[in-house]
């Protein structure tokens, strides 16, 4: 019998860190939207709640109205039916998103509940760290001769950690590439909110990043942390648009950073945005993790 309902689940706060985040790790998680910092940063924006209830992590999405696979224990078929039926019963859709792919092979009545479909716009782009530091091959040629562009042009920059204080820099490179790139499309505003929540909690929520500059002035920064024992997620990467190899050094510093620690990079979801696909495509993924969204019958 279902012990819950919507109203026992709690906004996340930076406080729940302590108990989410060992839960998250333990599971080995390989999505970006179950990135501790993800959730903190755009909670206020999705609306986002959870609960931890029968050795399960469950999360809402209250901005999309979706329910989120829960991690931890196994669910069977009739409990996440359970589930759609008490969030219909609050007026919610009953939809889940993250669905894995096992989960879905093992369970032939699923359709009787739910339409069943890939969920591609919100596949997470899986890299291998070294690929992107060594950049070999024809398809990466393009890559390598940016950054040997950049080098000859910029051969003094340097790489450095970031740093909270570097949070104005950031914003107005940020909004310098919002002028010059598809801010609309892209919901710029509300990167921009959790950008500021990013750096302003940076020590907090464990975060990292590097940034590119060349006589003082940055040209190119990025803000990651751990999401698993082999994975590094990229939350934000950012560079001049008029720098001409920027975006391409920040990236390759920021994958020889990680690649002594990490054996893959999650650089996140395309959101269905073809130059954002196209972008994240060119840079040859060891595969797209893309899972299954259930949309709930009448």
């Amino acid at each position: 019998m279902l012990k819950f309902t919507l109203k026992d689940f709690s906004p996340i706060t930076l406080a729940d860190r302590k108990i989410i985040l060992p839960l998250l790790l333990e599971s080995d998680v390989f999505f970006c939207d179950y990135s501790f910092a993800n959730l903190f940063m755009w909670g206020d924006i999705f609306r986002t709640s959870w609960l931890f209830q029968d050795e399960r992590l469950w999360i809402y999405n209250g901005y999309d109205d979706l329910m989120l696979m829960p991690v931890g224990k196994a669910l069977g078929l009739p409990e996440l039916v359970a589930v759609s039926d008490m969030l219909r019963r609050e007026g919610k859709s009953g939809n889940f998103v993250l669905v894995d792919q096992d989960f879905v092979k093992g369970n032939d009545d699923l359709a009787s509940y739910f339409n069943v479909e890939i969920d591609l716009d919100n596949g997470d782009y899986i890299y291998s760290s070294r690929k992107l530091v060594d950049l070999s091959g024809n398809k990466l040629q393009k890559k390598r001769n940016l950054i040997n562009q950049f080098l000859a042009l910029y051969p003094d920059y340097v790489s450095q950690p970031l740093q909270p204080s570097d949070l104005d820099a950031c914003l107005k490179l940020a909004e310098k590439w919002c002028r010059l790139r598809t801010c609309l499309e892209l919901d710029f505003i509300h990167e921009t909110s959790a950008l500021k929540k990013a750096l302003n909690h940076f020590s907090e929520l464990e975060l990292q990043g590097l940034k590119i500059s060349y006589d003082s002035e940055l040209f190119a920064f990025s803000i990651f942390s751990r999401l698993s024992s082999n994975m590094a997620d990229v939350h934000f990467e950012k560079f001049d648009p008029g720098i001409k190899g920027s975006g391409q050094v920040i990236n390759w510093e920021t994958a020889k950073s990680l690649s002594a620690k990490y054996k893959y990079i999650n650089r996140e979801q395309d959101l269905g945005i073809e130059g954002l696909r196209r972008a994240k495509k060119s840079y040859s993924p060891e595969y797209i993790v893309s899972a299954y969204f259930l949309e709930r019958k009448p």
